[in-house]
């Protein structure tokens, strides 16, 4: 089962996760859109996965990750250990808890029949 990491809201909008297979998943949502990266958790790792962390998604259109984020709350239901009040960052991290890899997060958020929902 993955595990909530930790969610800011204060100072940014972003959280992580620890995915099934150990890897954690930085999720960040802001004026300038989406970024999604991948990394393994430890020390080193979580200070600088966000910086040099495999990219799964990046959409620089706030307006289309609007849109992704809208299509993702409409096929997942929410998870009550994500307790965020933006919508965006509470879609893009229901997503990547319901999948147990980097590569499904990848494949879920870049779906493009996910987005024509």
């Amino acid at each position: 089962m993955p595990r909530l990491l930790y969610i800011n809201e204060k100072f940014g909008h972003d959280a992580t996760i620890i995915l099934d297979s150990g890897d954690a998943c930085w999720i960040s949502v802001g004026k300038r859109g989406v970024l999604v990266r991948s990394h393994r958790p430890s020390f080193w790792g979580g200070l600088l996965g966000s910086v040099f962390g495999r990219k799964l998604y990046q959409e620089r259109n706030i307006y289309q990750a609007l849109s992704v984020a809208q299509a993702l709350a409409a096929t997942f239901r929410p998870v009550p250990q994500i307790k965020c009040k933006d919508m965006m960052l509470k879609s893009f991290c229901t997503a990547a808890w319901r999948c147990s890899s980097p590569e499904q997060v990848k494949a879920v958020l870049n779906d493009p029949e996910l987005l024509a929902a």
